[in-house]
This record gives structure tokens, sequence and C-alpha cells, in this order.
């Protein structure tokens, strides 16, 4: 097949691992779709609480997910921002719905599994109501501009998304519903491709992985899997922000790291520090592998991860150690959004940019895949590249399981047709019923 690698040759998978995933799926090969609720139909850049409140069309969502032979819907049930879509009693809903149980209503109804996405550590609006469990600063330092200070928290303005405000809603009274709202605003489009937001700034916050924090996500995920029928529950943001290498310095994290490697051992940079967040991020993954299986032992496991240098990326900014992770949750799921970074739609130096990435982000895979100790299934983008874009990605990053898009929302027409005709003619609709 035009595109394909033969993955085999760099990574060896458990058979019986396999045959449960399969099992589980009830599904020869995965063809997922991503759905994204609180961003709207405006794509990556916006949140939109009204439109998902108000004009999600659930079944019209499913019907089109089914027409294209898609077997597996990959649901945002908690963003960035921090609101939960799902009848909740412990966290943030503002969207007064419950979008999750519908979409698991209709999912049942075809045969539609549901894969619920997860954000962890990132988020908004628990960082504007408990700063007290951010993660801090362990240095000084400047990022986009902005300034920040050895031992504040580390919630800043948000890179791309932005808000408008309802129509005659004013902003003080919106920003009772939205706490982490500041009132700058962007009024028209960056040139970089990861500032095209317009409208009001959000903060955004990576919380501290050692804090109360991990309690709370334990207490949702215990809600959903007990709740809901899910097939699968997805950690992203499972992570520290890439975007800083000194966090977190909180007293919490201090005092265990030297509980843990001696008060000789230095923070920040050093092999020890590295070890200690990368095992943080361990425990939590560990502690919601136990809850997912204690509430419904058949609800599938996974986890996201971000394709780079091991070293200056995964163990250094995120403290993700694939390894680690991959031994404790069911399915890894690598992220491969090369045409993000640039597509030929923009120019051709976008293209030329989307087209490097692409060749970064596979001989990066055949380098580390070995690191992995669990299927694998890999999420690429359809939005923000062409149909051929989309095609060359998930040709080449379906490592034997399946592929998964990302996102519904900002699919064109075009890529729609292409979808069906790559379920029907490469990957064969016998492999997917």
């Amino acid at each position: 097949m035009k595109g394909a690698v033969n993955w085999s040759d760099y990574y060896k998978t458990d058979p019986k691992e396999i045959s449960e995933f399969k099992f589980a799926f009830k599904t020869n090969q995965i063809y997922g779709m991503g759905l994204m609720p609180v961003r709207g139909q405006k794509g990556f850049r916006k949140l939109d609480y009204e439109y998902a409140e108000r004009e999600l069309n659930v079944i019209e969502v499913m019907d089109k997910l089914e027409k294209h032979h898609i077997n597996l819907l990959g649901l945002v049930i908690k963003d960035t921002d921090g609101a939960c879509i799902w009848d909740t009693k412990v966290g943030w809903n503002p969207t007064n719905r419950d979008i999750l149980g519908e979409f698991c209503d209709a999912g049942n109804d075809r045969s539609i599994k549901i894969m619920v996405s997860f954000t962890s550590m990132n988020d908004a609006y628990q960082g504007a109501i408990h700063p007290e469990r951010v993660s801090i600063h362990g240095k000084t330092g400047k990022k986009s501009g902005i300034l920040y200070n050895k031992g504040e928290i580390s919630t800043h303005e948000e890179g791309e998304m932005r808000i408008d405000l309802p129509e005659g809603v004013l902003f003080k009274d919106y920003k009772k519903k939205v706490p982490f709202l500041t009132e700058k605003i962007d009024l028209k489009k960056g040139k970089a491709r990861g500032t095209r937001g317009k409208g009001y700034i959000p903060t955004t916050s990576f919380m501290c992985p050692n804090s109360k924090h991990v309690d709370y996500l334990l207490d949702l995920t215990r809600e959903v899997v007990k709740n809901y029928s899910v097939s699968s529950f997805f950690a992203d943001y499972i992570r520290y922000d890439g975007a800083f290498t000194d966090l977190c310095c909180c007293d919490r994290c201090k005092e265990k790291f030297n509980k843990n490697y001696g008060f000789k051992a230095k923070l920040l940079k050093s092999h020890e520090w590295y070890d200690f967040k990368s095992e943080t991020i361990a425990e939590y993954a560990q502690k919601l592998q136990t809850v997912i299986k204690d509430t419904d032992e058949d609800c599938t496991s996974g986890w996201f991860c971000l394709p780079g240098p091991k070293k200056m990326l995964s163990q250094k900014r995120l403290g993700q150690d694939w390894t680690k992770l991959s031994s404790i949750l069911d399915v890894a799921s690598p992220m491969e959004y090369p045409y993000l970074m640039g597509t030929r739609d923009d120019g051709w130096y976008w293209g030329k940019v989307g087209n490097l990435f692409y060749w970064y982000f596979t001989r990066n895979m055949k380098k580390r895949i070995h690191e992995f100790r669990s299927p694998i299934l890999a999420v690429t983008n359809s939005v923000e590249c062409n149909s051929k874009e989309m095609l060359k990605q998930m040709r080449r990053f379906d490592f034997g399981l399946g592929i998964a898009v990302f996102k519904y929302y900002g699919t064109s027409d075009a890529q729609w047709i292409a979808l069906k005709k790559y379920a029907e003619e490469e990957i064969g609709l016998e492999n997917l019923n």
C-alpha cells in the first residue's frame, strides 16, 4: 500500500494483547473519528459552550459517522478548559447537557463504540478555582513575551483558544460562568499557525500531579466509567506542560523528591529530577488504571503521547516514559499530526514545513516505537490539511490496529469522500464490521 511502512520490522506486538484488543472493540480494524463538542464548529481555536448546549446534533453526527463506516467515536468529554460534558456531580459542566449520555445511546443504536478522551493535568477551570493546586515555576523566565517568576503558579494566557461573548451577555456576567476568562481580546488572526484565534483570551493552567487535583480526576473517572457504556477511557495531557522545563517545584513536589532521592539531589536539571517527573506521571497512570478496572474491567484504558525526541521532550519537559506508561495502561496513542504544522493549502512554504514534519515523525517512530509495551492506535489530523496530506498520514501511521482521525468539525467535504473511499477500498468493510 502506498505510504505504508512495515512497522513489524521495528515493533513486535503480543498476539494475545492484540486479540484482546480486537475482541474488546468487536472489530479487526479500528476506524475512528474525534469530536470536541465544546470547541464548536469553528475548529481548534474556539470554546463555544452555547453551541454545545443548544446546537450540537448528536443524531446527525452519528448518522454521518455510520455513513462513512466509522466504527469508533473518540469523544473529548473533558477538554483543556476543564469542562465535563456529562451528568456530573463532581465536575464543571457549562453546557447543562448530558452530551456523553446522548452519544452513548446513539452509539449503541448503531454499533459505534464510544472512546472518551479525558484531559488530565491541563485544566483552566480548576486552575482558576484552585490556584493552590496549580504547578509552580522553579525558576524565573520569559515565554511568548510574558515574564514569569520563580515561585509563581503556572497559570498563563492560553496560546490559541479564544472565546466570543454570547449575544446580549456582558463580560462581567460571562466571567461568572467562565472564571478563567480575561478582558484581553484578539481582534484579528495572528500569522503563526498557533495564533489564529480571535476573541477574548482565556487563561490555562497545568495542575500539580502531586496535588489533590489527582483525587478530583479519579473521582471524575469513576463517575464516567460507572455510569456510561464507554468501551475505552483514554487519558490526554497525562504529562507536564511541555512549554516549560521548570515544573513543578511546589513544596509538595520538592518534599517528595527529597524524600525519594535525598536532599543532595538537584532540582530541575538532574537525572534524578527527570526520573521523579516520569515516576509521578506513572503513579497517576497506575491510579487511573486501578479506578477504571475496579469500576469496569472490560473498559480499555489508554493514553496519548506527543512524538518527539526522548530526552529533550518526553523526559525533560513532559515527564512521559513511554515504556512505563504503556506497561500500565492498555493502549498507547501517539498523536501523529505532522500536517498540523503546515499544509500546502496555505502555500509552498507551509507545504514544505508539513512534509518536513511528516519525515521527522516517521523517523521518530521508527527510532522509538520499541519503547512501547502495548498495542498502538495512532491518531492523526484531518483539520488544517488537505485530503492528500490526510491520507498520507493515515497510511503511514497505521501500526496494525487501524487509525483514528482528528477531528469531526473542520473536516472538509472532500476529506469525508476520501475517508469513505479509504474505508471501502483500503481497509475493507469486512474488517470494520
